[in-house]
């Protein structure tokens, strides 16, 4: 089972649209796929349609052992999902205090669904708090970044962060809302030059329909199929399944 973690210290930059559209194509691939998501706003669980989610266990329920019985959304036959709360924080806070190595728990339940899933993709939350700092510890971890001189300068933080917390390094730097324009070209020749063995080749375009496919609980494969970010995310998808040793 592959766990991958989609990062970024801030929000909005397109780490949920990320996960949510690897999720769907690797379970449209055959790949019996977990999606996970840590962030207190849930957009992934509502981007997913599941608004029934407050009648299942969340991550937190998982972690801080209040249920053992493992009930995961059912997406699809073979996409399921753990869905976040609103009381993301109050459980963050619980785990750290119940131990000074918190960040392992989610690896430890994880290993338990070692036969049940090929791949997990964890959304993660702005900055590094006790899940995203959990996801990292555990996953293959992938940064999703946007065009901008503030994006590059936290890059070599979050680097940094992953090697001293782990044994390993950044798995991948995916570039996305690339536009024709100076600051996405010169972002883009910065990282091939400087950060060139963890950037994925294929860069995600701006693509309103990404946004709009997400409105709809539809992945952008099924809402459009032609369109730049279904051939987008296609070639990136296909990028992480060899990194990851899923083809």
């Amino acid at each position: 089972m592959k766990k991958i973690a989609i990062v970024n210290k801030k929000g909005g930059v397109g780490k949920t649209t990320t996960v949510f559209n690897l999720s769907w194509y690797f379970a449209k691939k055959g790949l019996k796929v977990l999606a996970i998501d840590t962030d207190a706003q849930i957009n992934l669980t509502l981007g997913f349609g599941a608004n029934n989610y407050k009648d299942y266990p969340t991550l937190g329920d998982y972690l801080l052992k209040r249920i053992t019985d493992f009930k995961p959304i059912k997406i699809e036959e073979n996409l399921h999902l753990i869905t976040g709360t609103d009381n993301t924080e109050d459980d963050m806070l619980q785990l750290k205090n119940k131990d000074s190595a918190y960040y392992k728990a989610l690896d430890r339940f994880l290993s338990k669904l070692e036969d049940k899933y090929d791949a997990v993709l964890i959304d993660t939350a702005p900055g590094f708090n006790a899940y995203t700092t959990s996801a990292i510890f555990t996953s293959s971890v992938y940064v999703v970044l946007v065009p901008g001189g503030f994006e590059l300068l936290g890059l070599r933080s979050t680097i940094d962060f992953i090697r001293n917390l782990t044994d390993r390094d950044l798995k991948g730097i995916i570039l996305i809302k690339k536009e024709h324009d100076d600051l996405s070209k010169d972002t883009e020749k910065f990282l091939e030059t400087e950060y060139g063995e963890y950037l994925l080749k294929t860069i995600i375009r701006k693509n309103v329909d990404l946004s709009k496919c997400v409105l709809q609980n539809k992945c952008i494969f099924d809402y459009r199929k032609n369109s730049h970010g279904a051939k987008d995310y296609t070639k990136i998808a296909e990028e992480i399944l060899e990194r990851e040793g899923l083809v």
